[in-house]
């Protein structure tokens, strides 16, 4: 199950760099996920990668911390089922007229939490 977490930490850190270094190929990614089809893809692998981490918790330093980021994750991609199409436009068009550096300050999120997952799934356990 480590394997699982370091893994689910090293998707989360490559989404991170990507869009940091490079926010308009993410907004040209946009352009194709935003479908009715793409949502339900993007939903599935949010609900997929919540579910994992969220039972890979146990074999990392912090458990508690990553069960709760993988719900937030599953909770998410449940909630990206739900959207219509019409609002998700809406809301890619919103973060698209923003600029690139809105999305580079918003990547620095996804990179911040795979590298604590990361490192909570590399470190050993202090013992008393």
């Amino acid at each position: 199950m480590k394997a699982v977490a370091l893994l689910i930490a090293f998707l989360m850190v490559l989404l991170g760099l990507t869009v940091v270094l490079w926010p308009e190929g993410l907004m040209q990614l946009a352009t194709y996920s935003f479908s009715r089809t793409g949502m339900y893809v993007v939903a599935a692998v949010r609900i997929v990668l919540g579910a994992l981490l969220f039972f890979a918790a146990s074999s990392t330093r912090t458990p508690k911390t990553v069960r709760v980021i993988g719900l937030i994750i599953l909770i998410a991609g449940i909630a990206t089922a739900l959207i219509p199409a019409e609002r998700a436009l809406a809301m890619k068009d919103w973060w698209v007229a923003r600029g690139p550096d809105t999305l580079r300050i918003a990547a620095c999120f996804p990179l911040v939490v795979g590298i604590f997952i990361g490192l909570s799934a590399l470190t050993k356990e202090r013992k008393p």
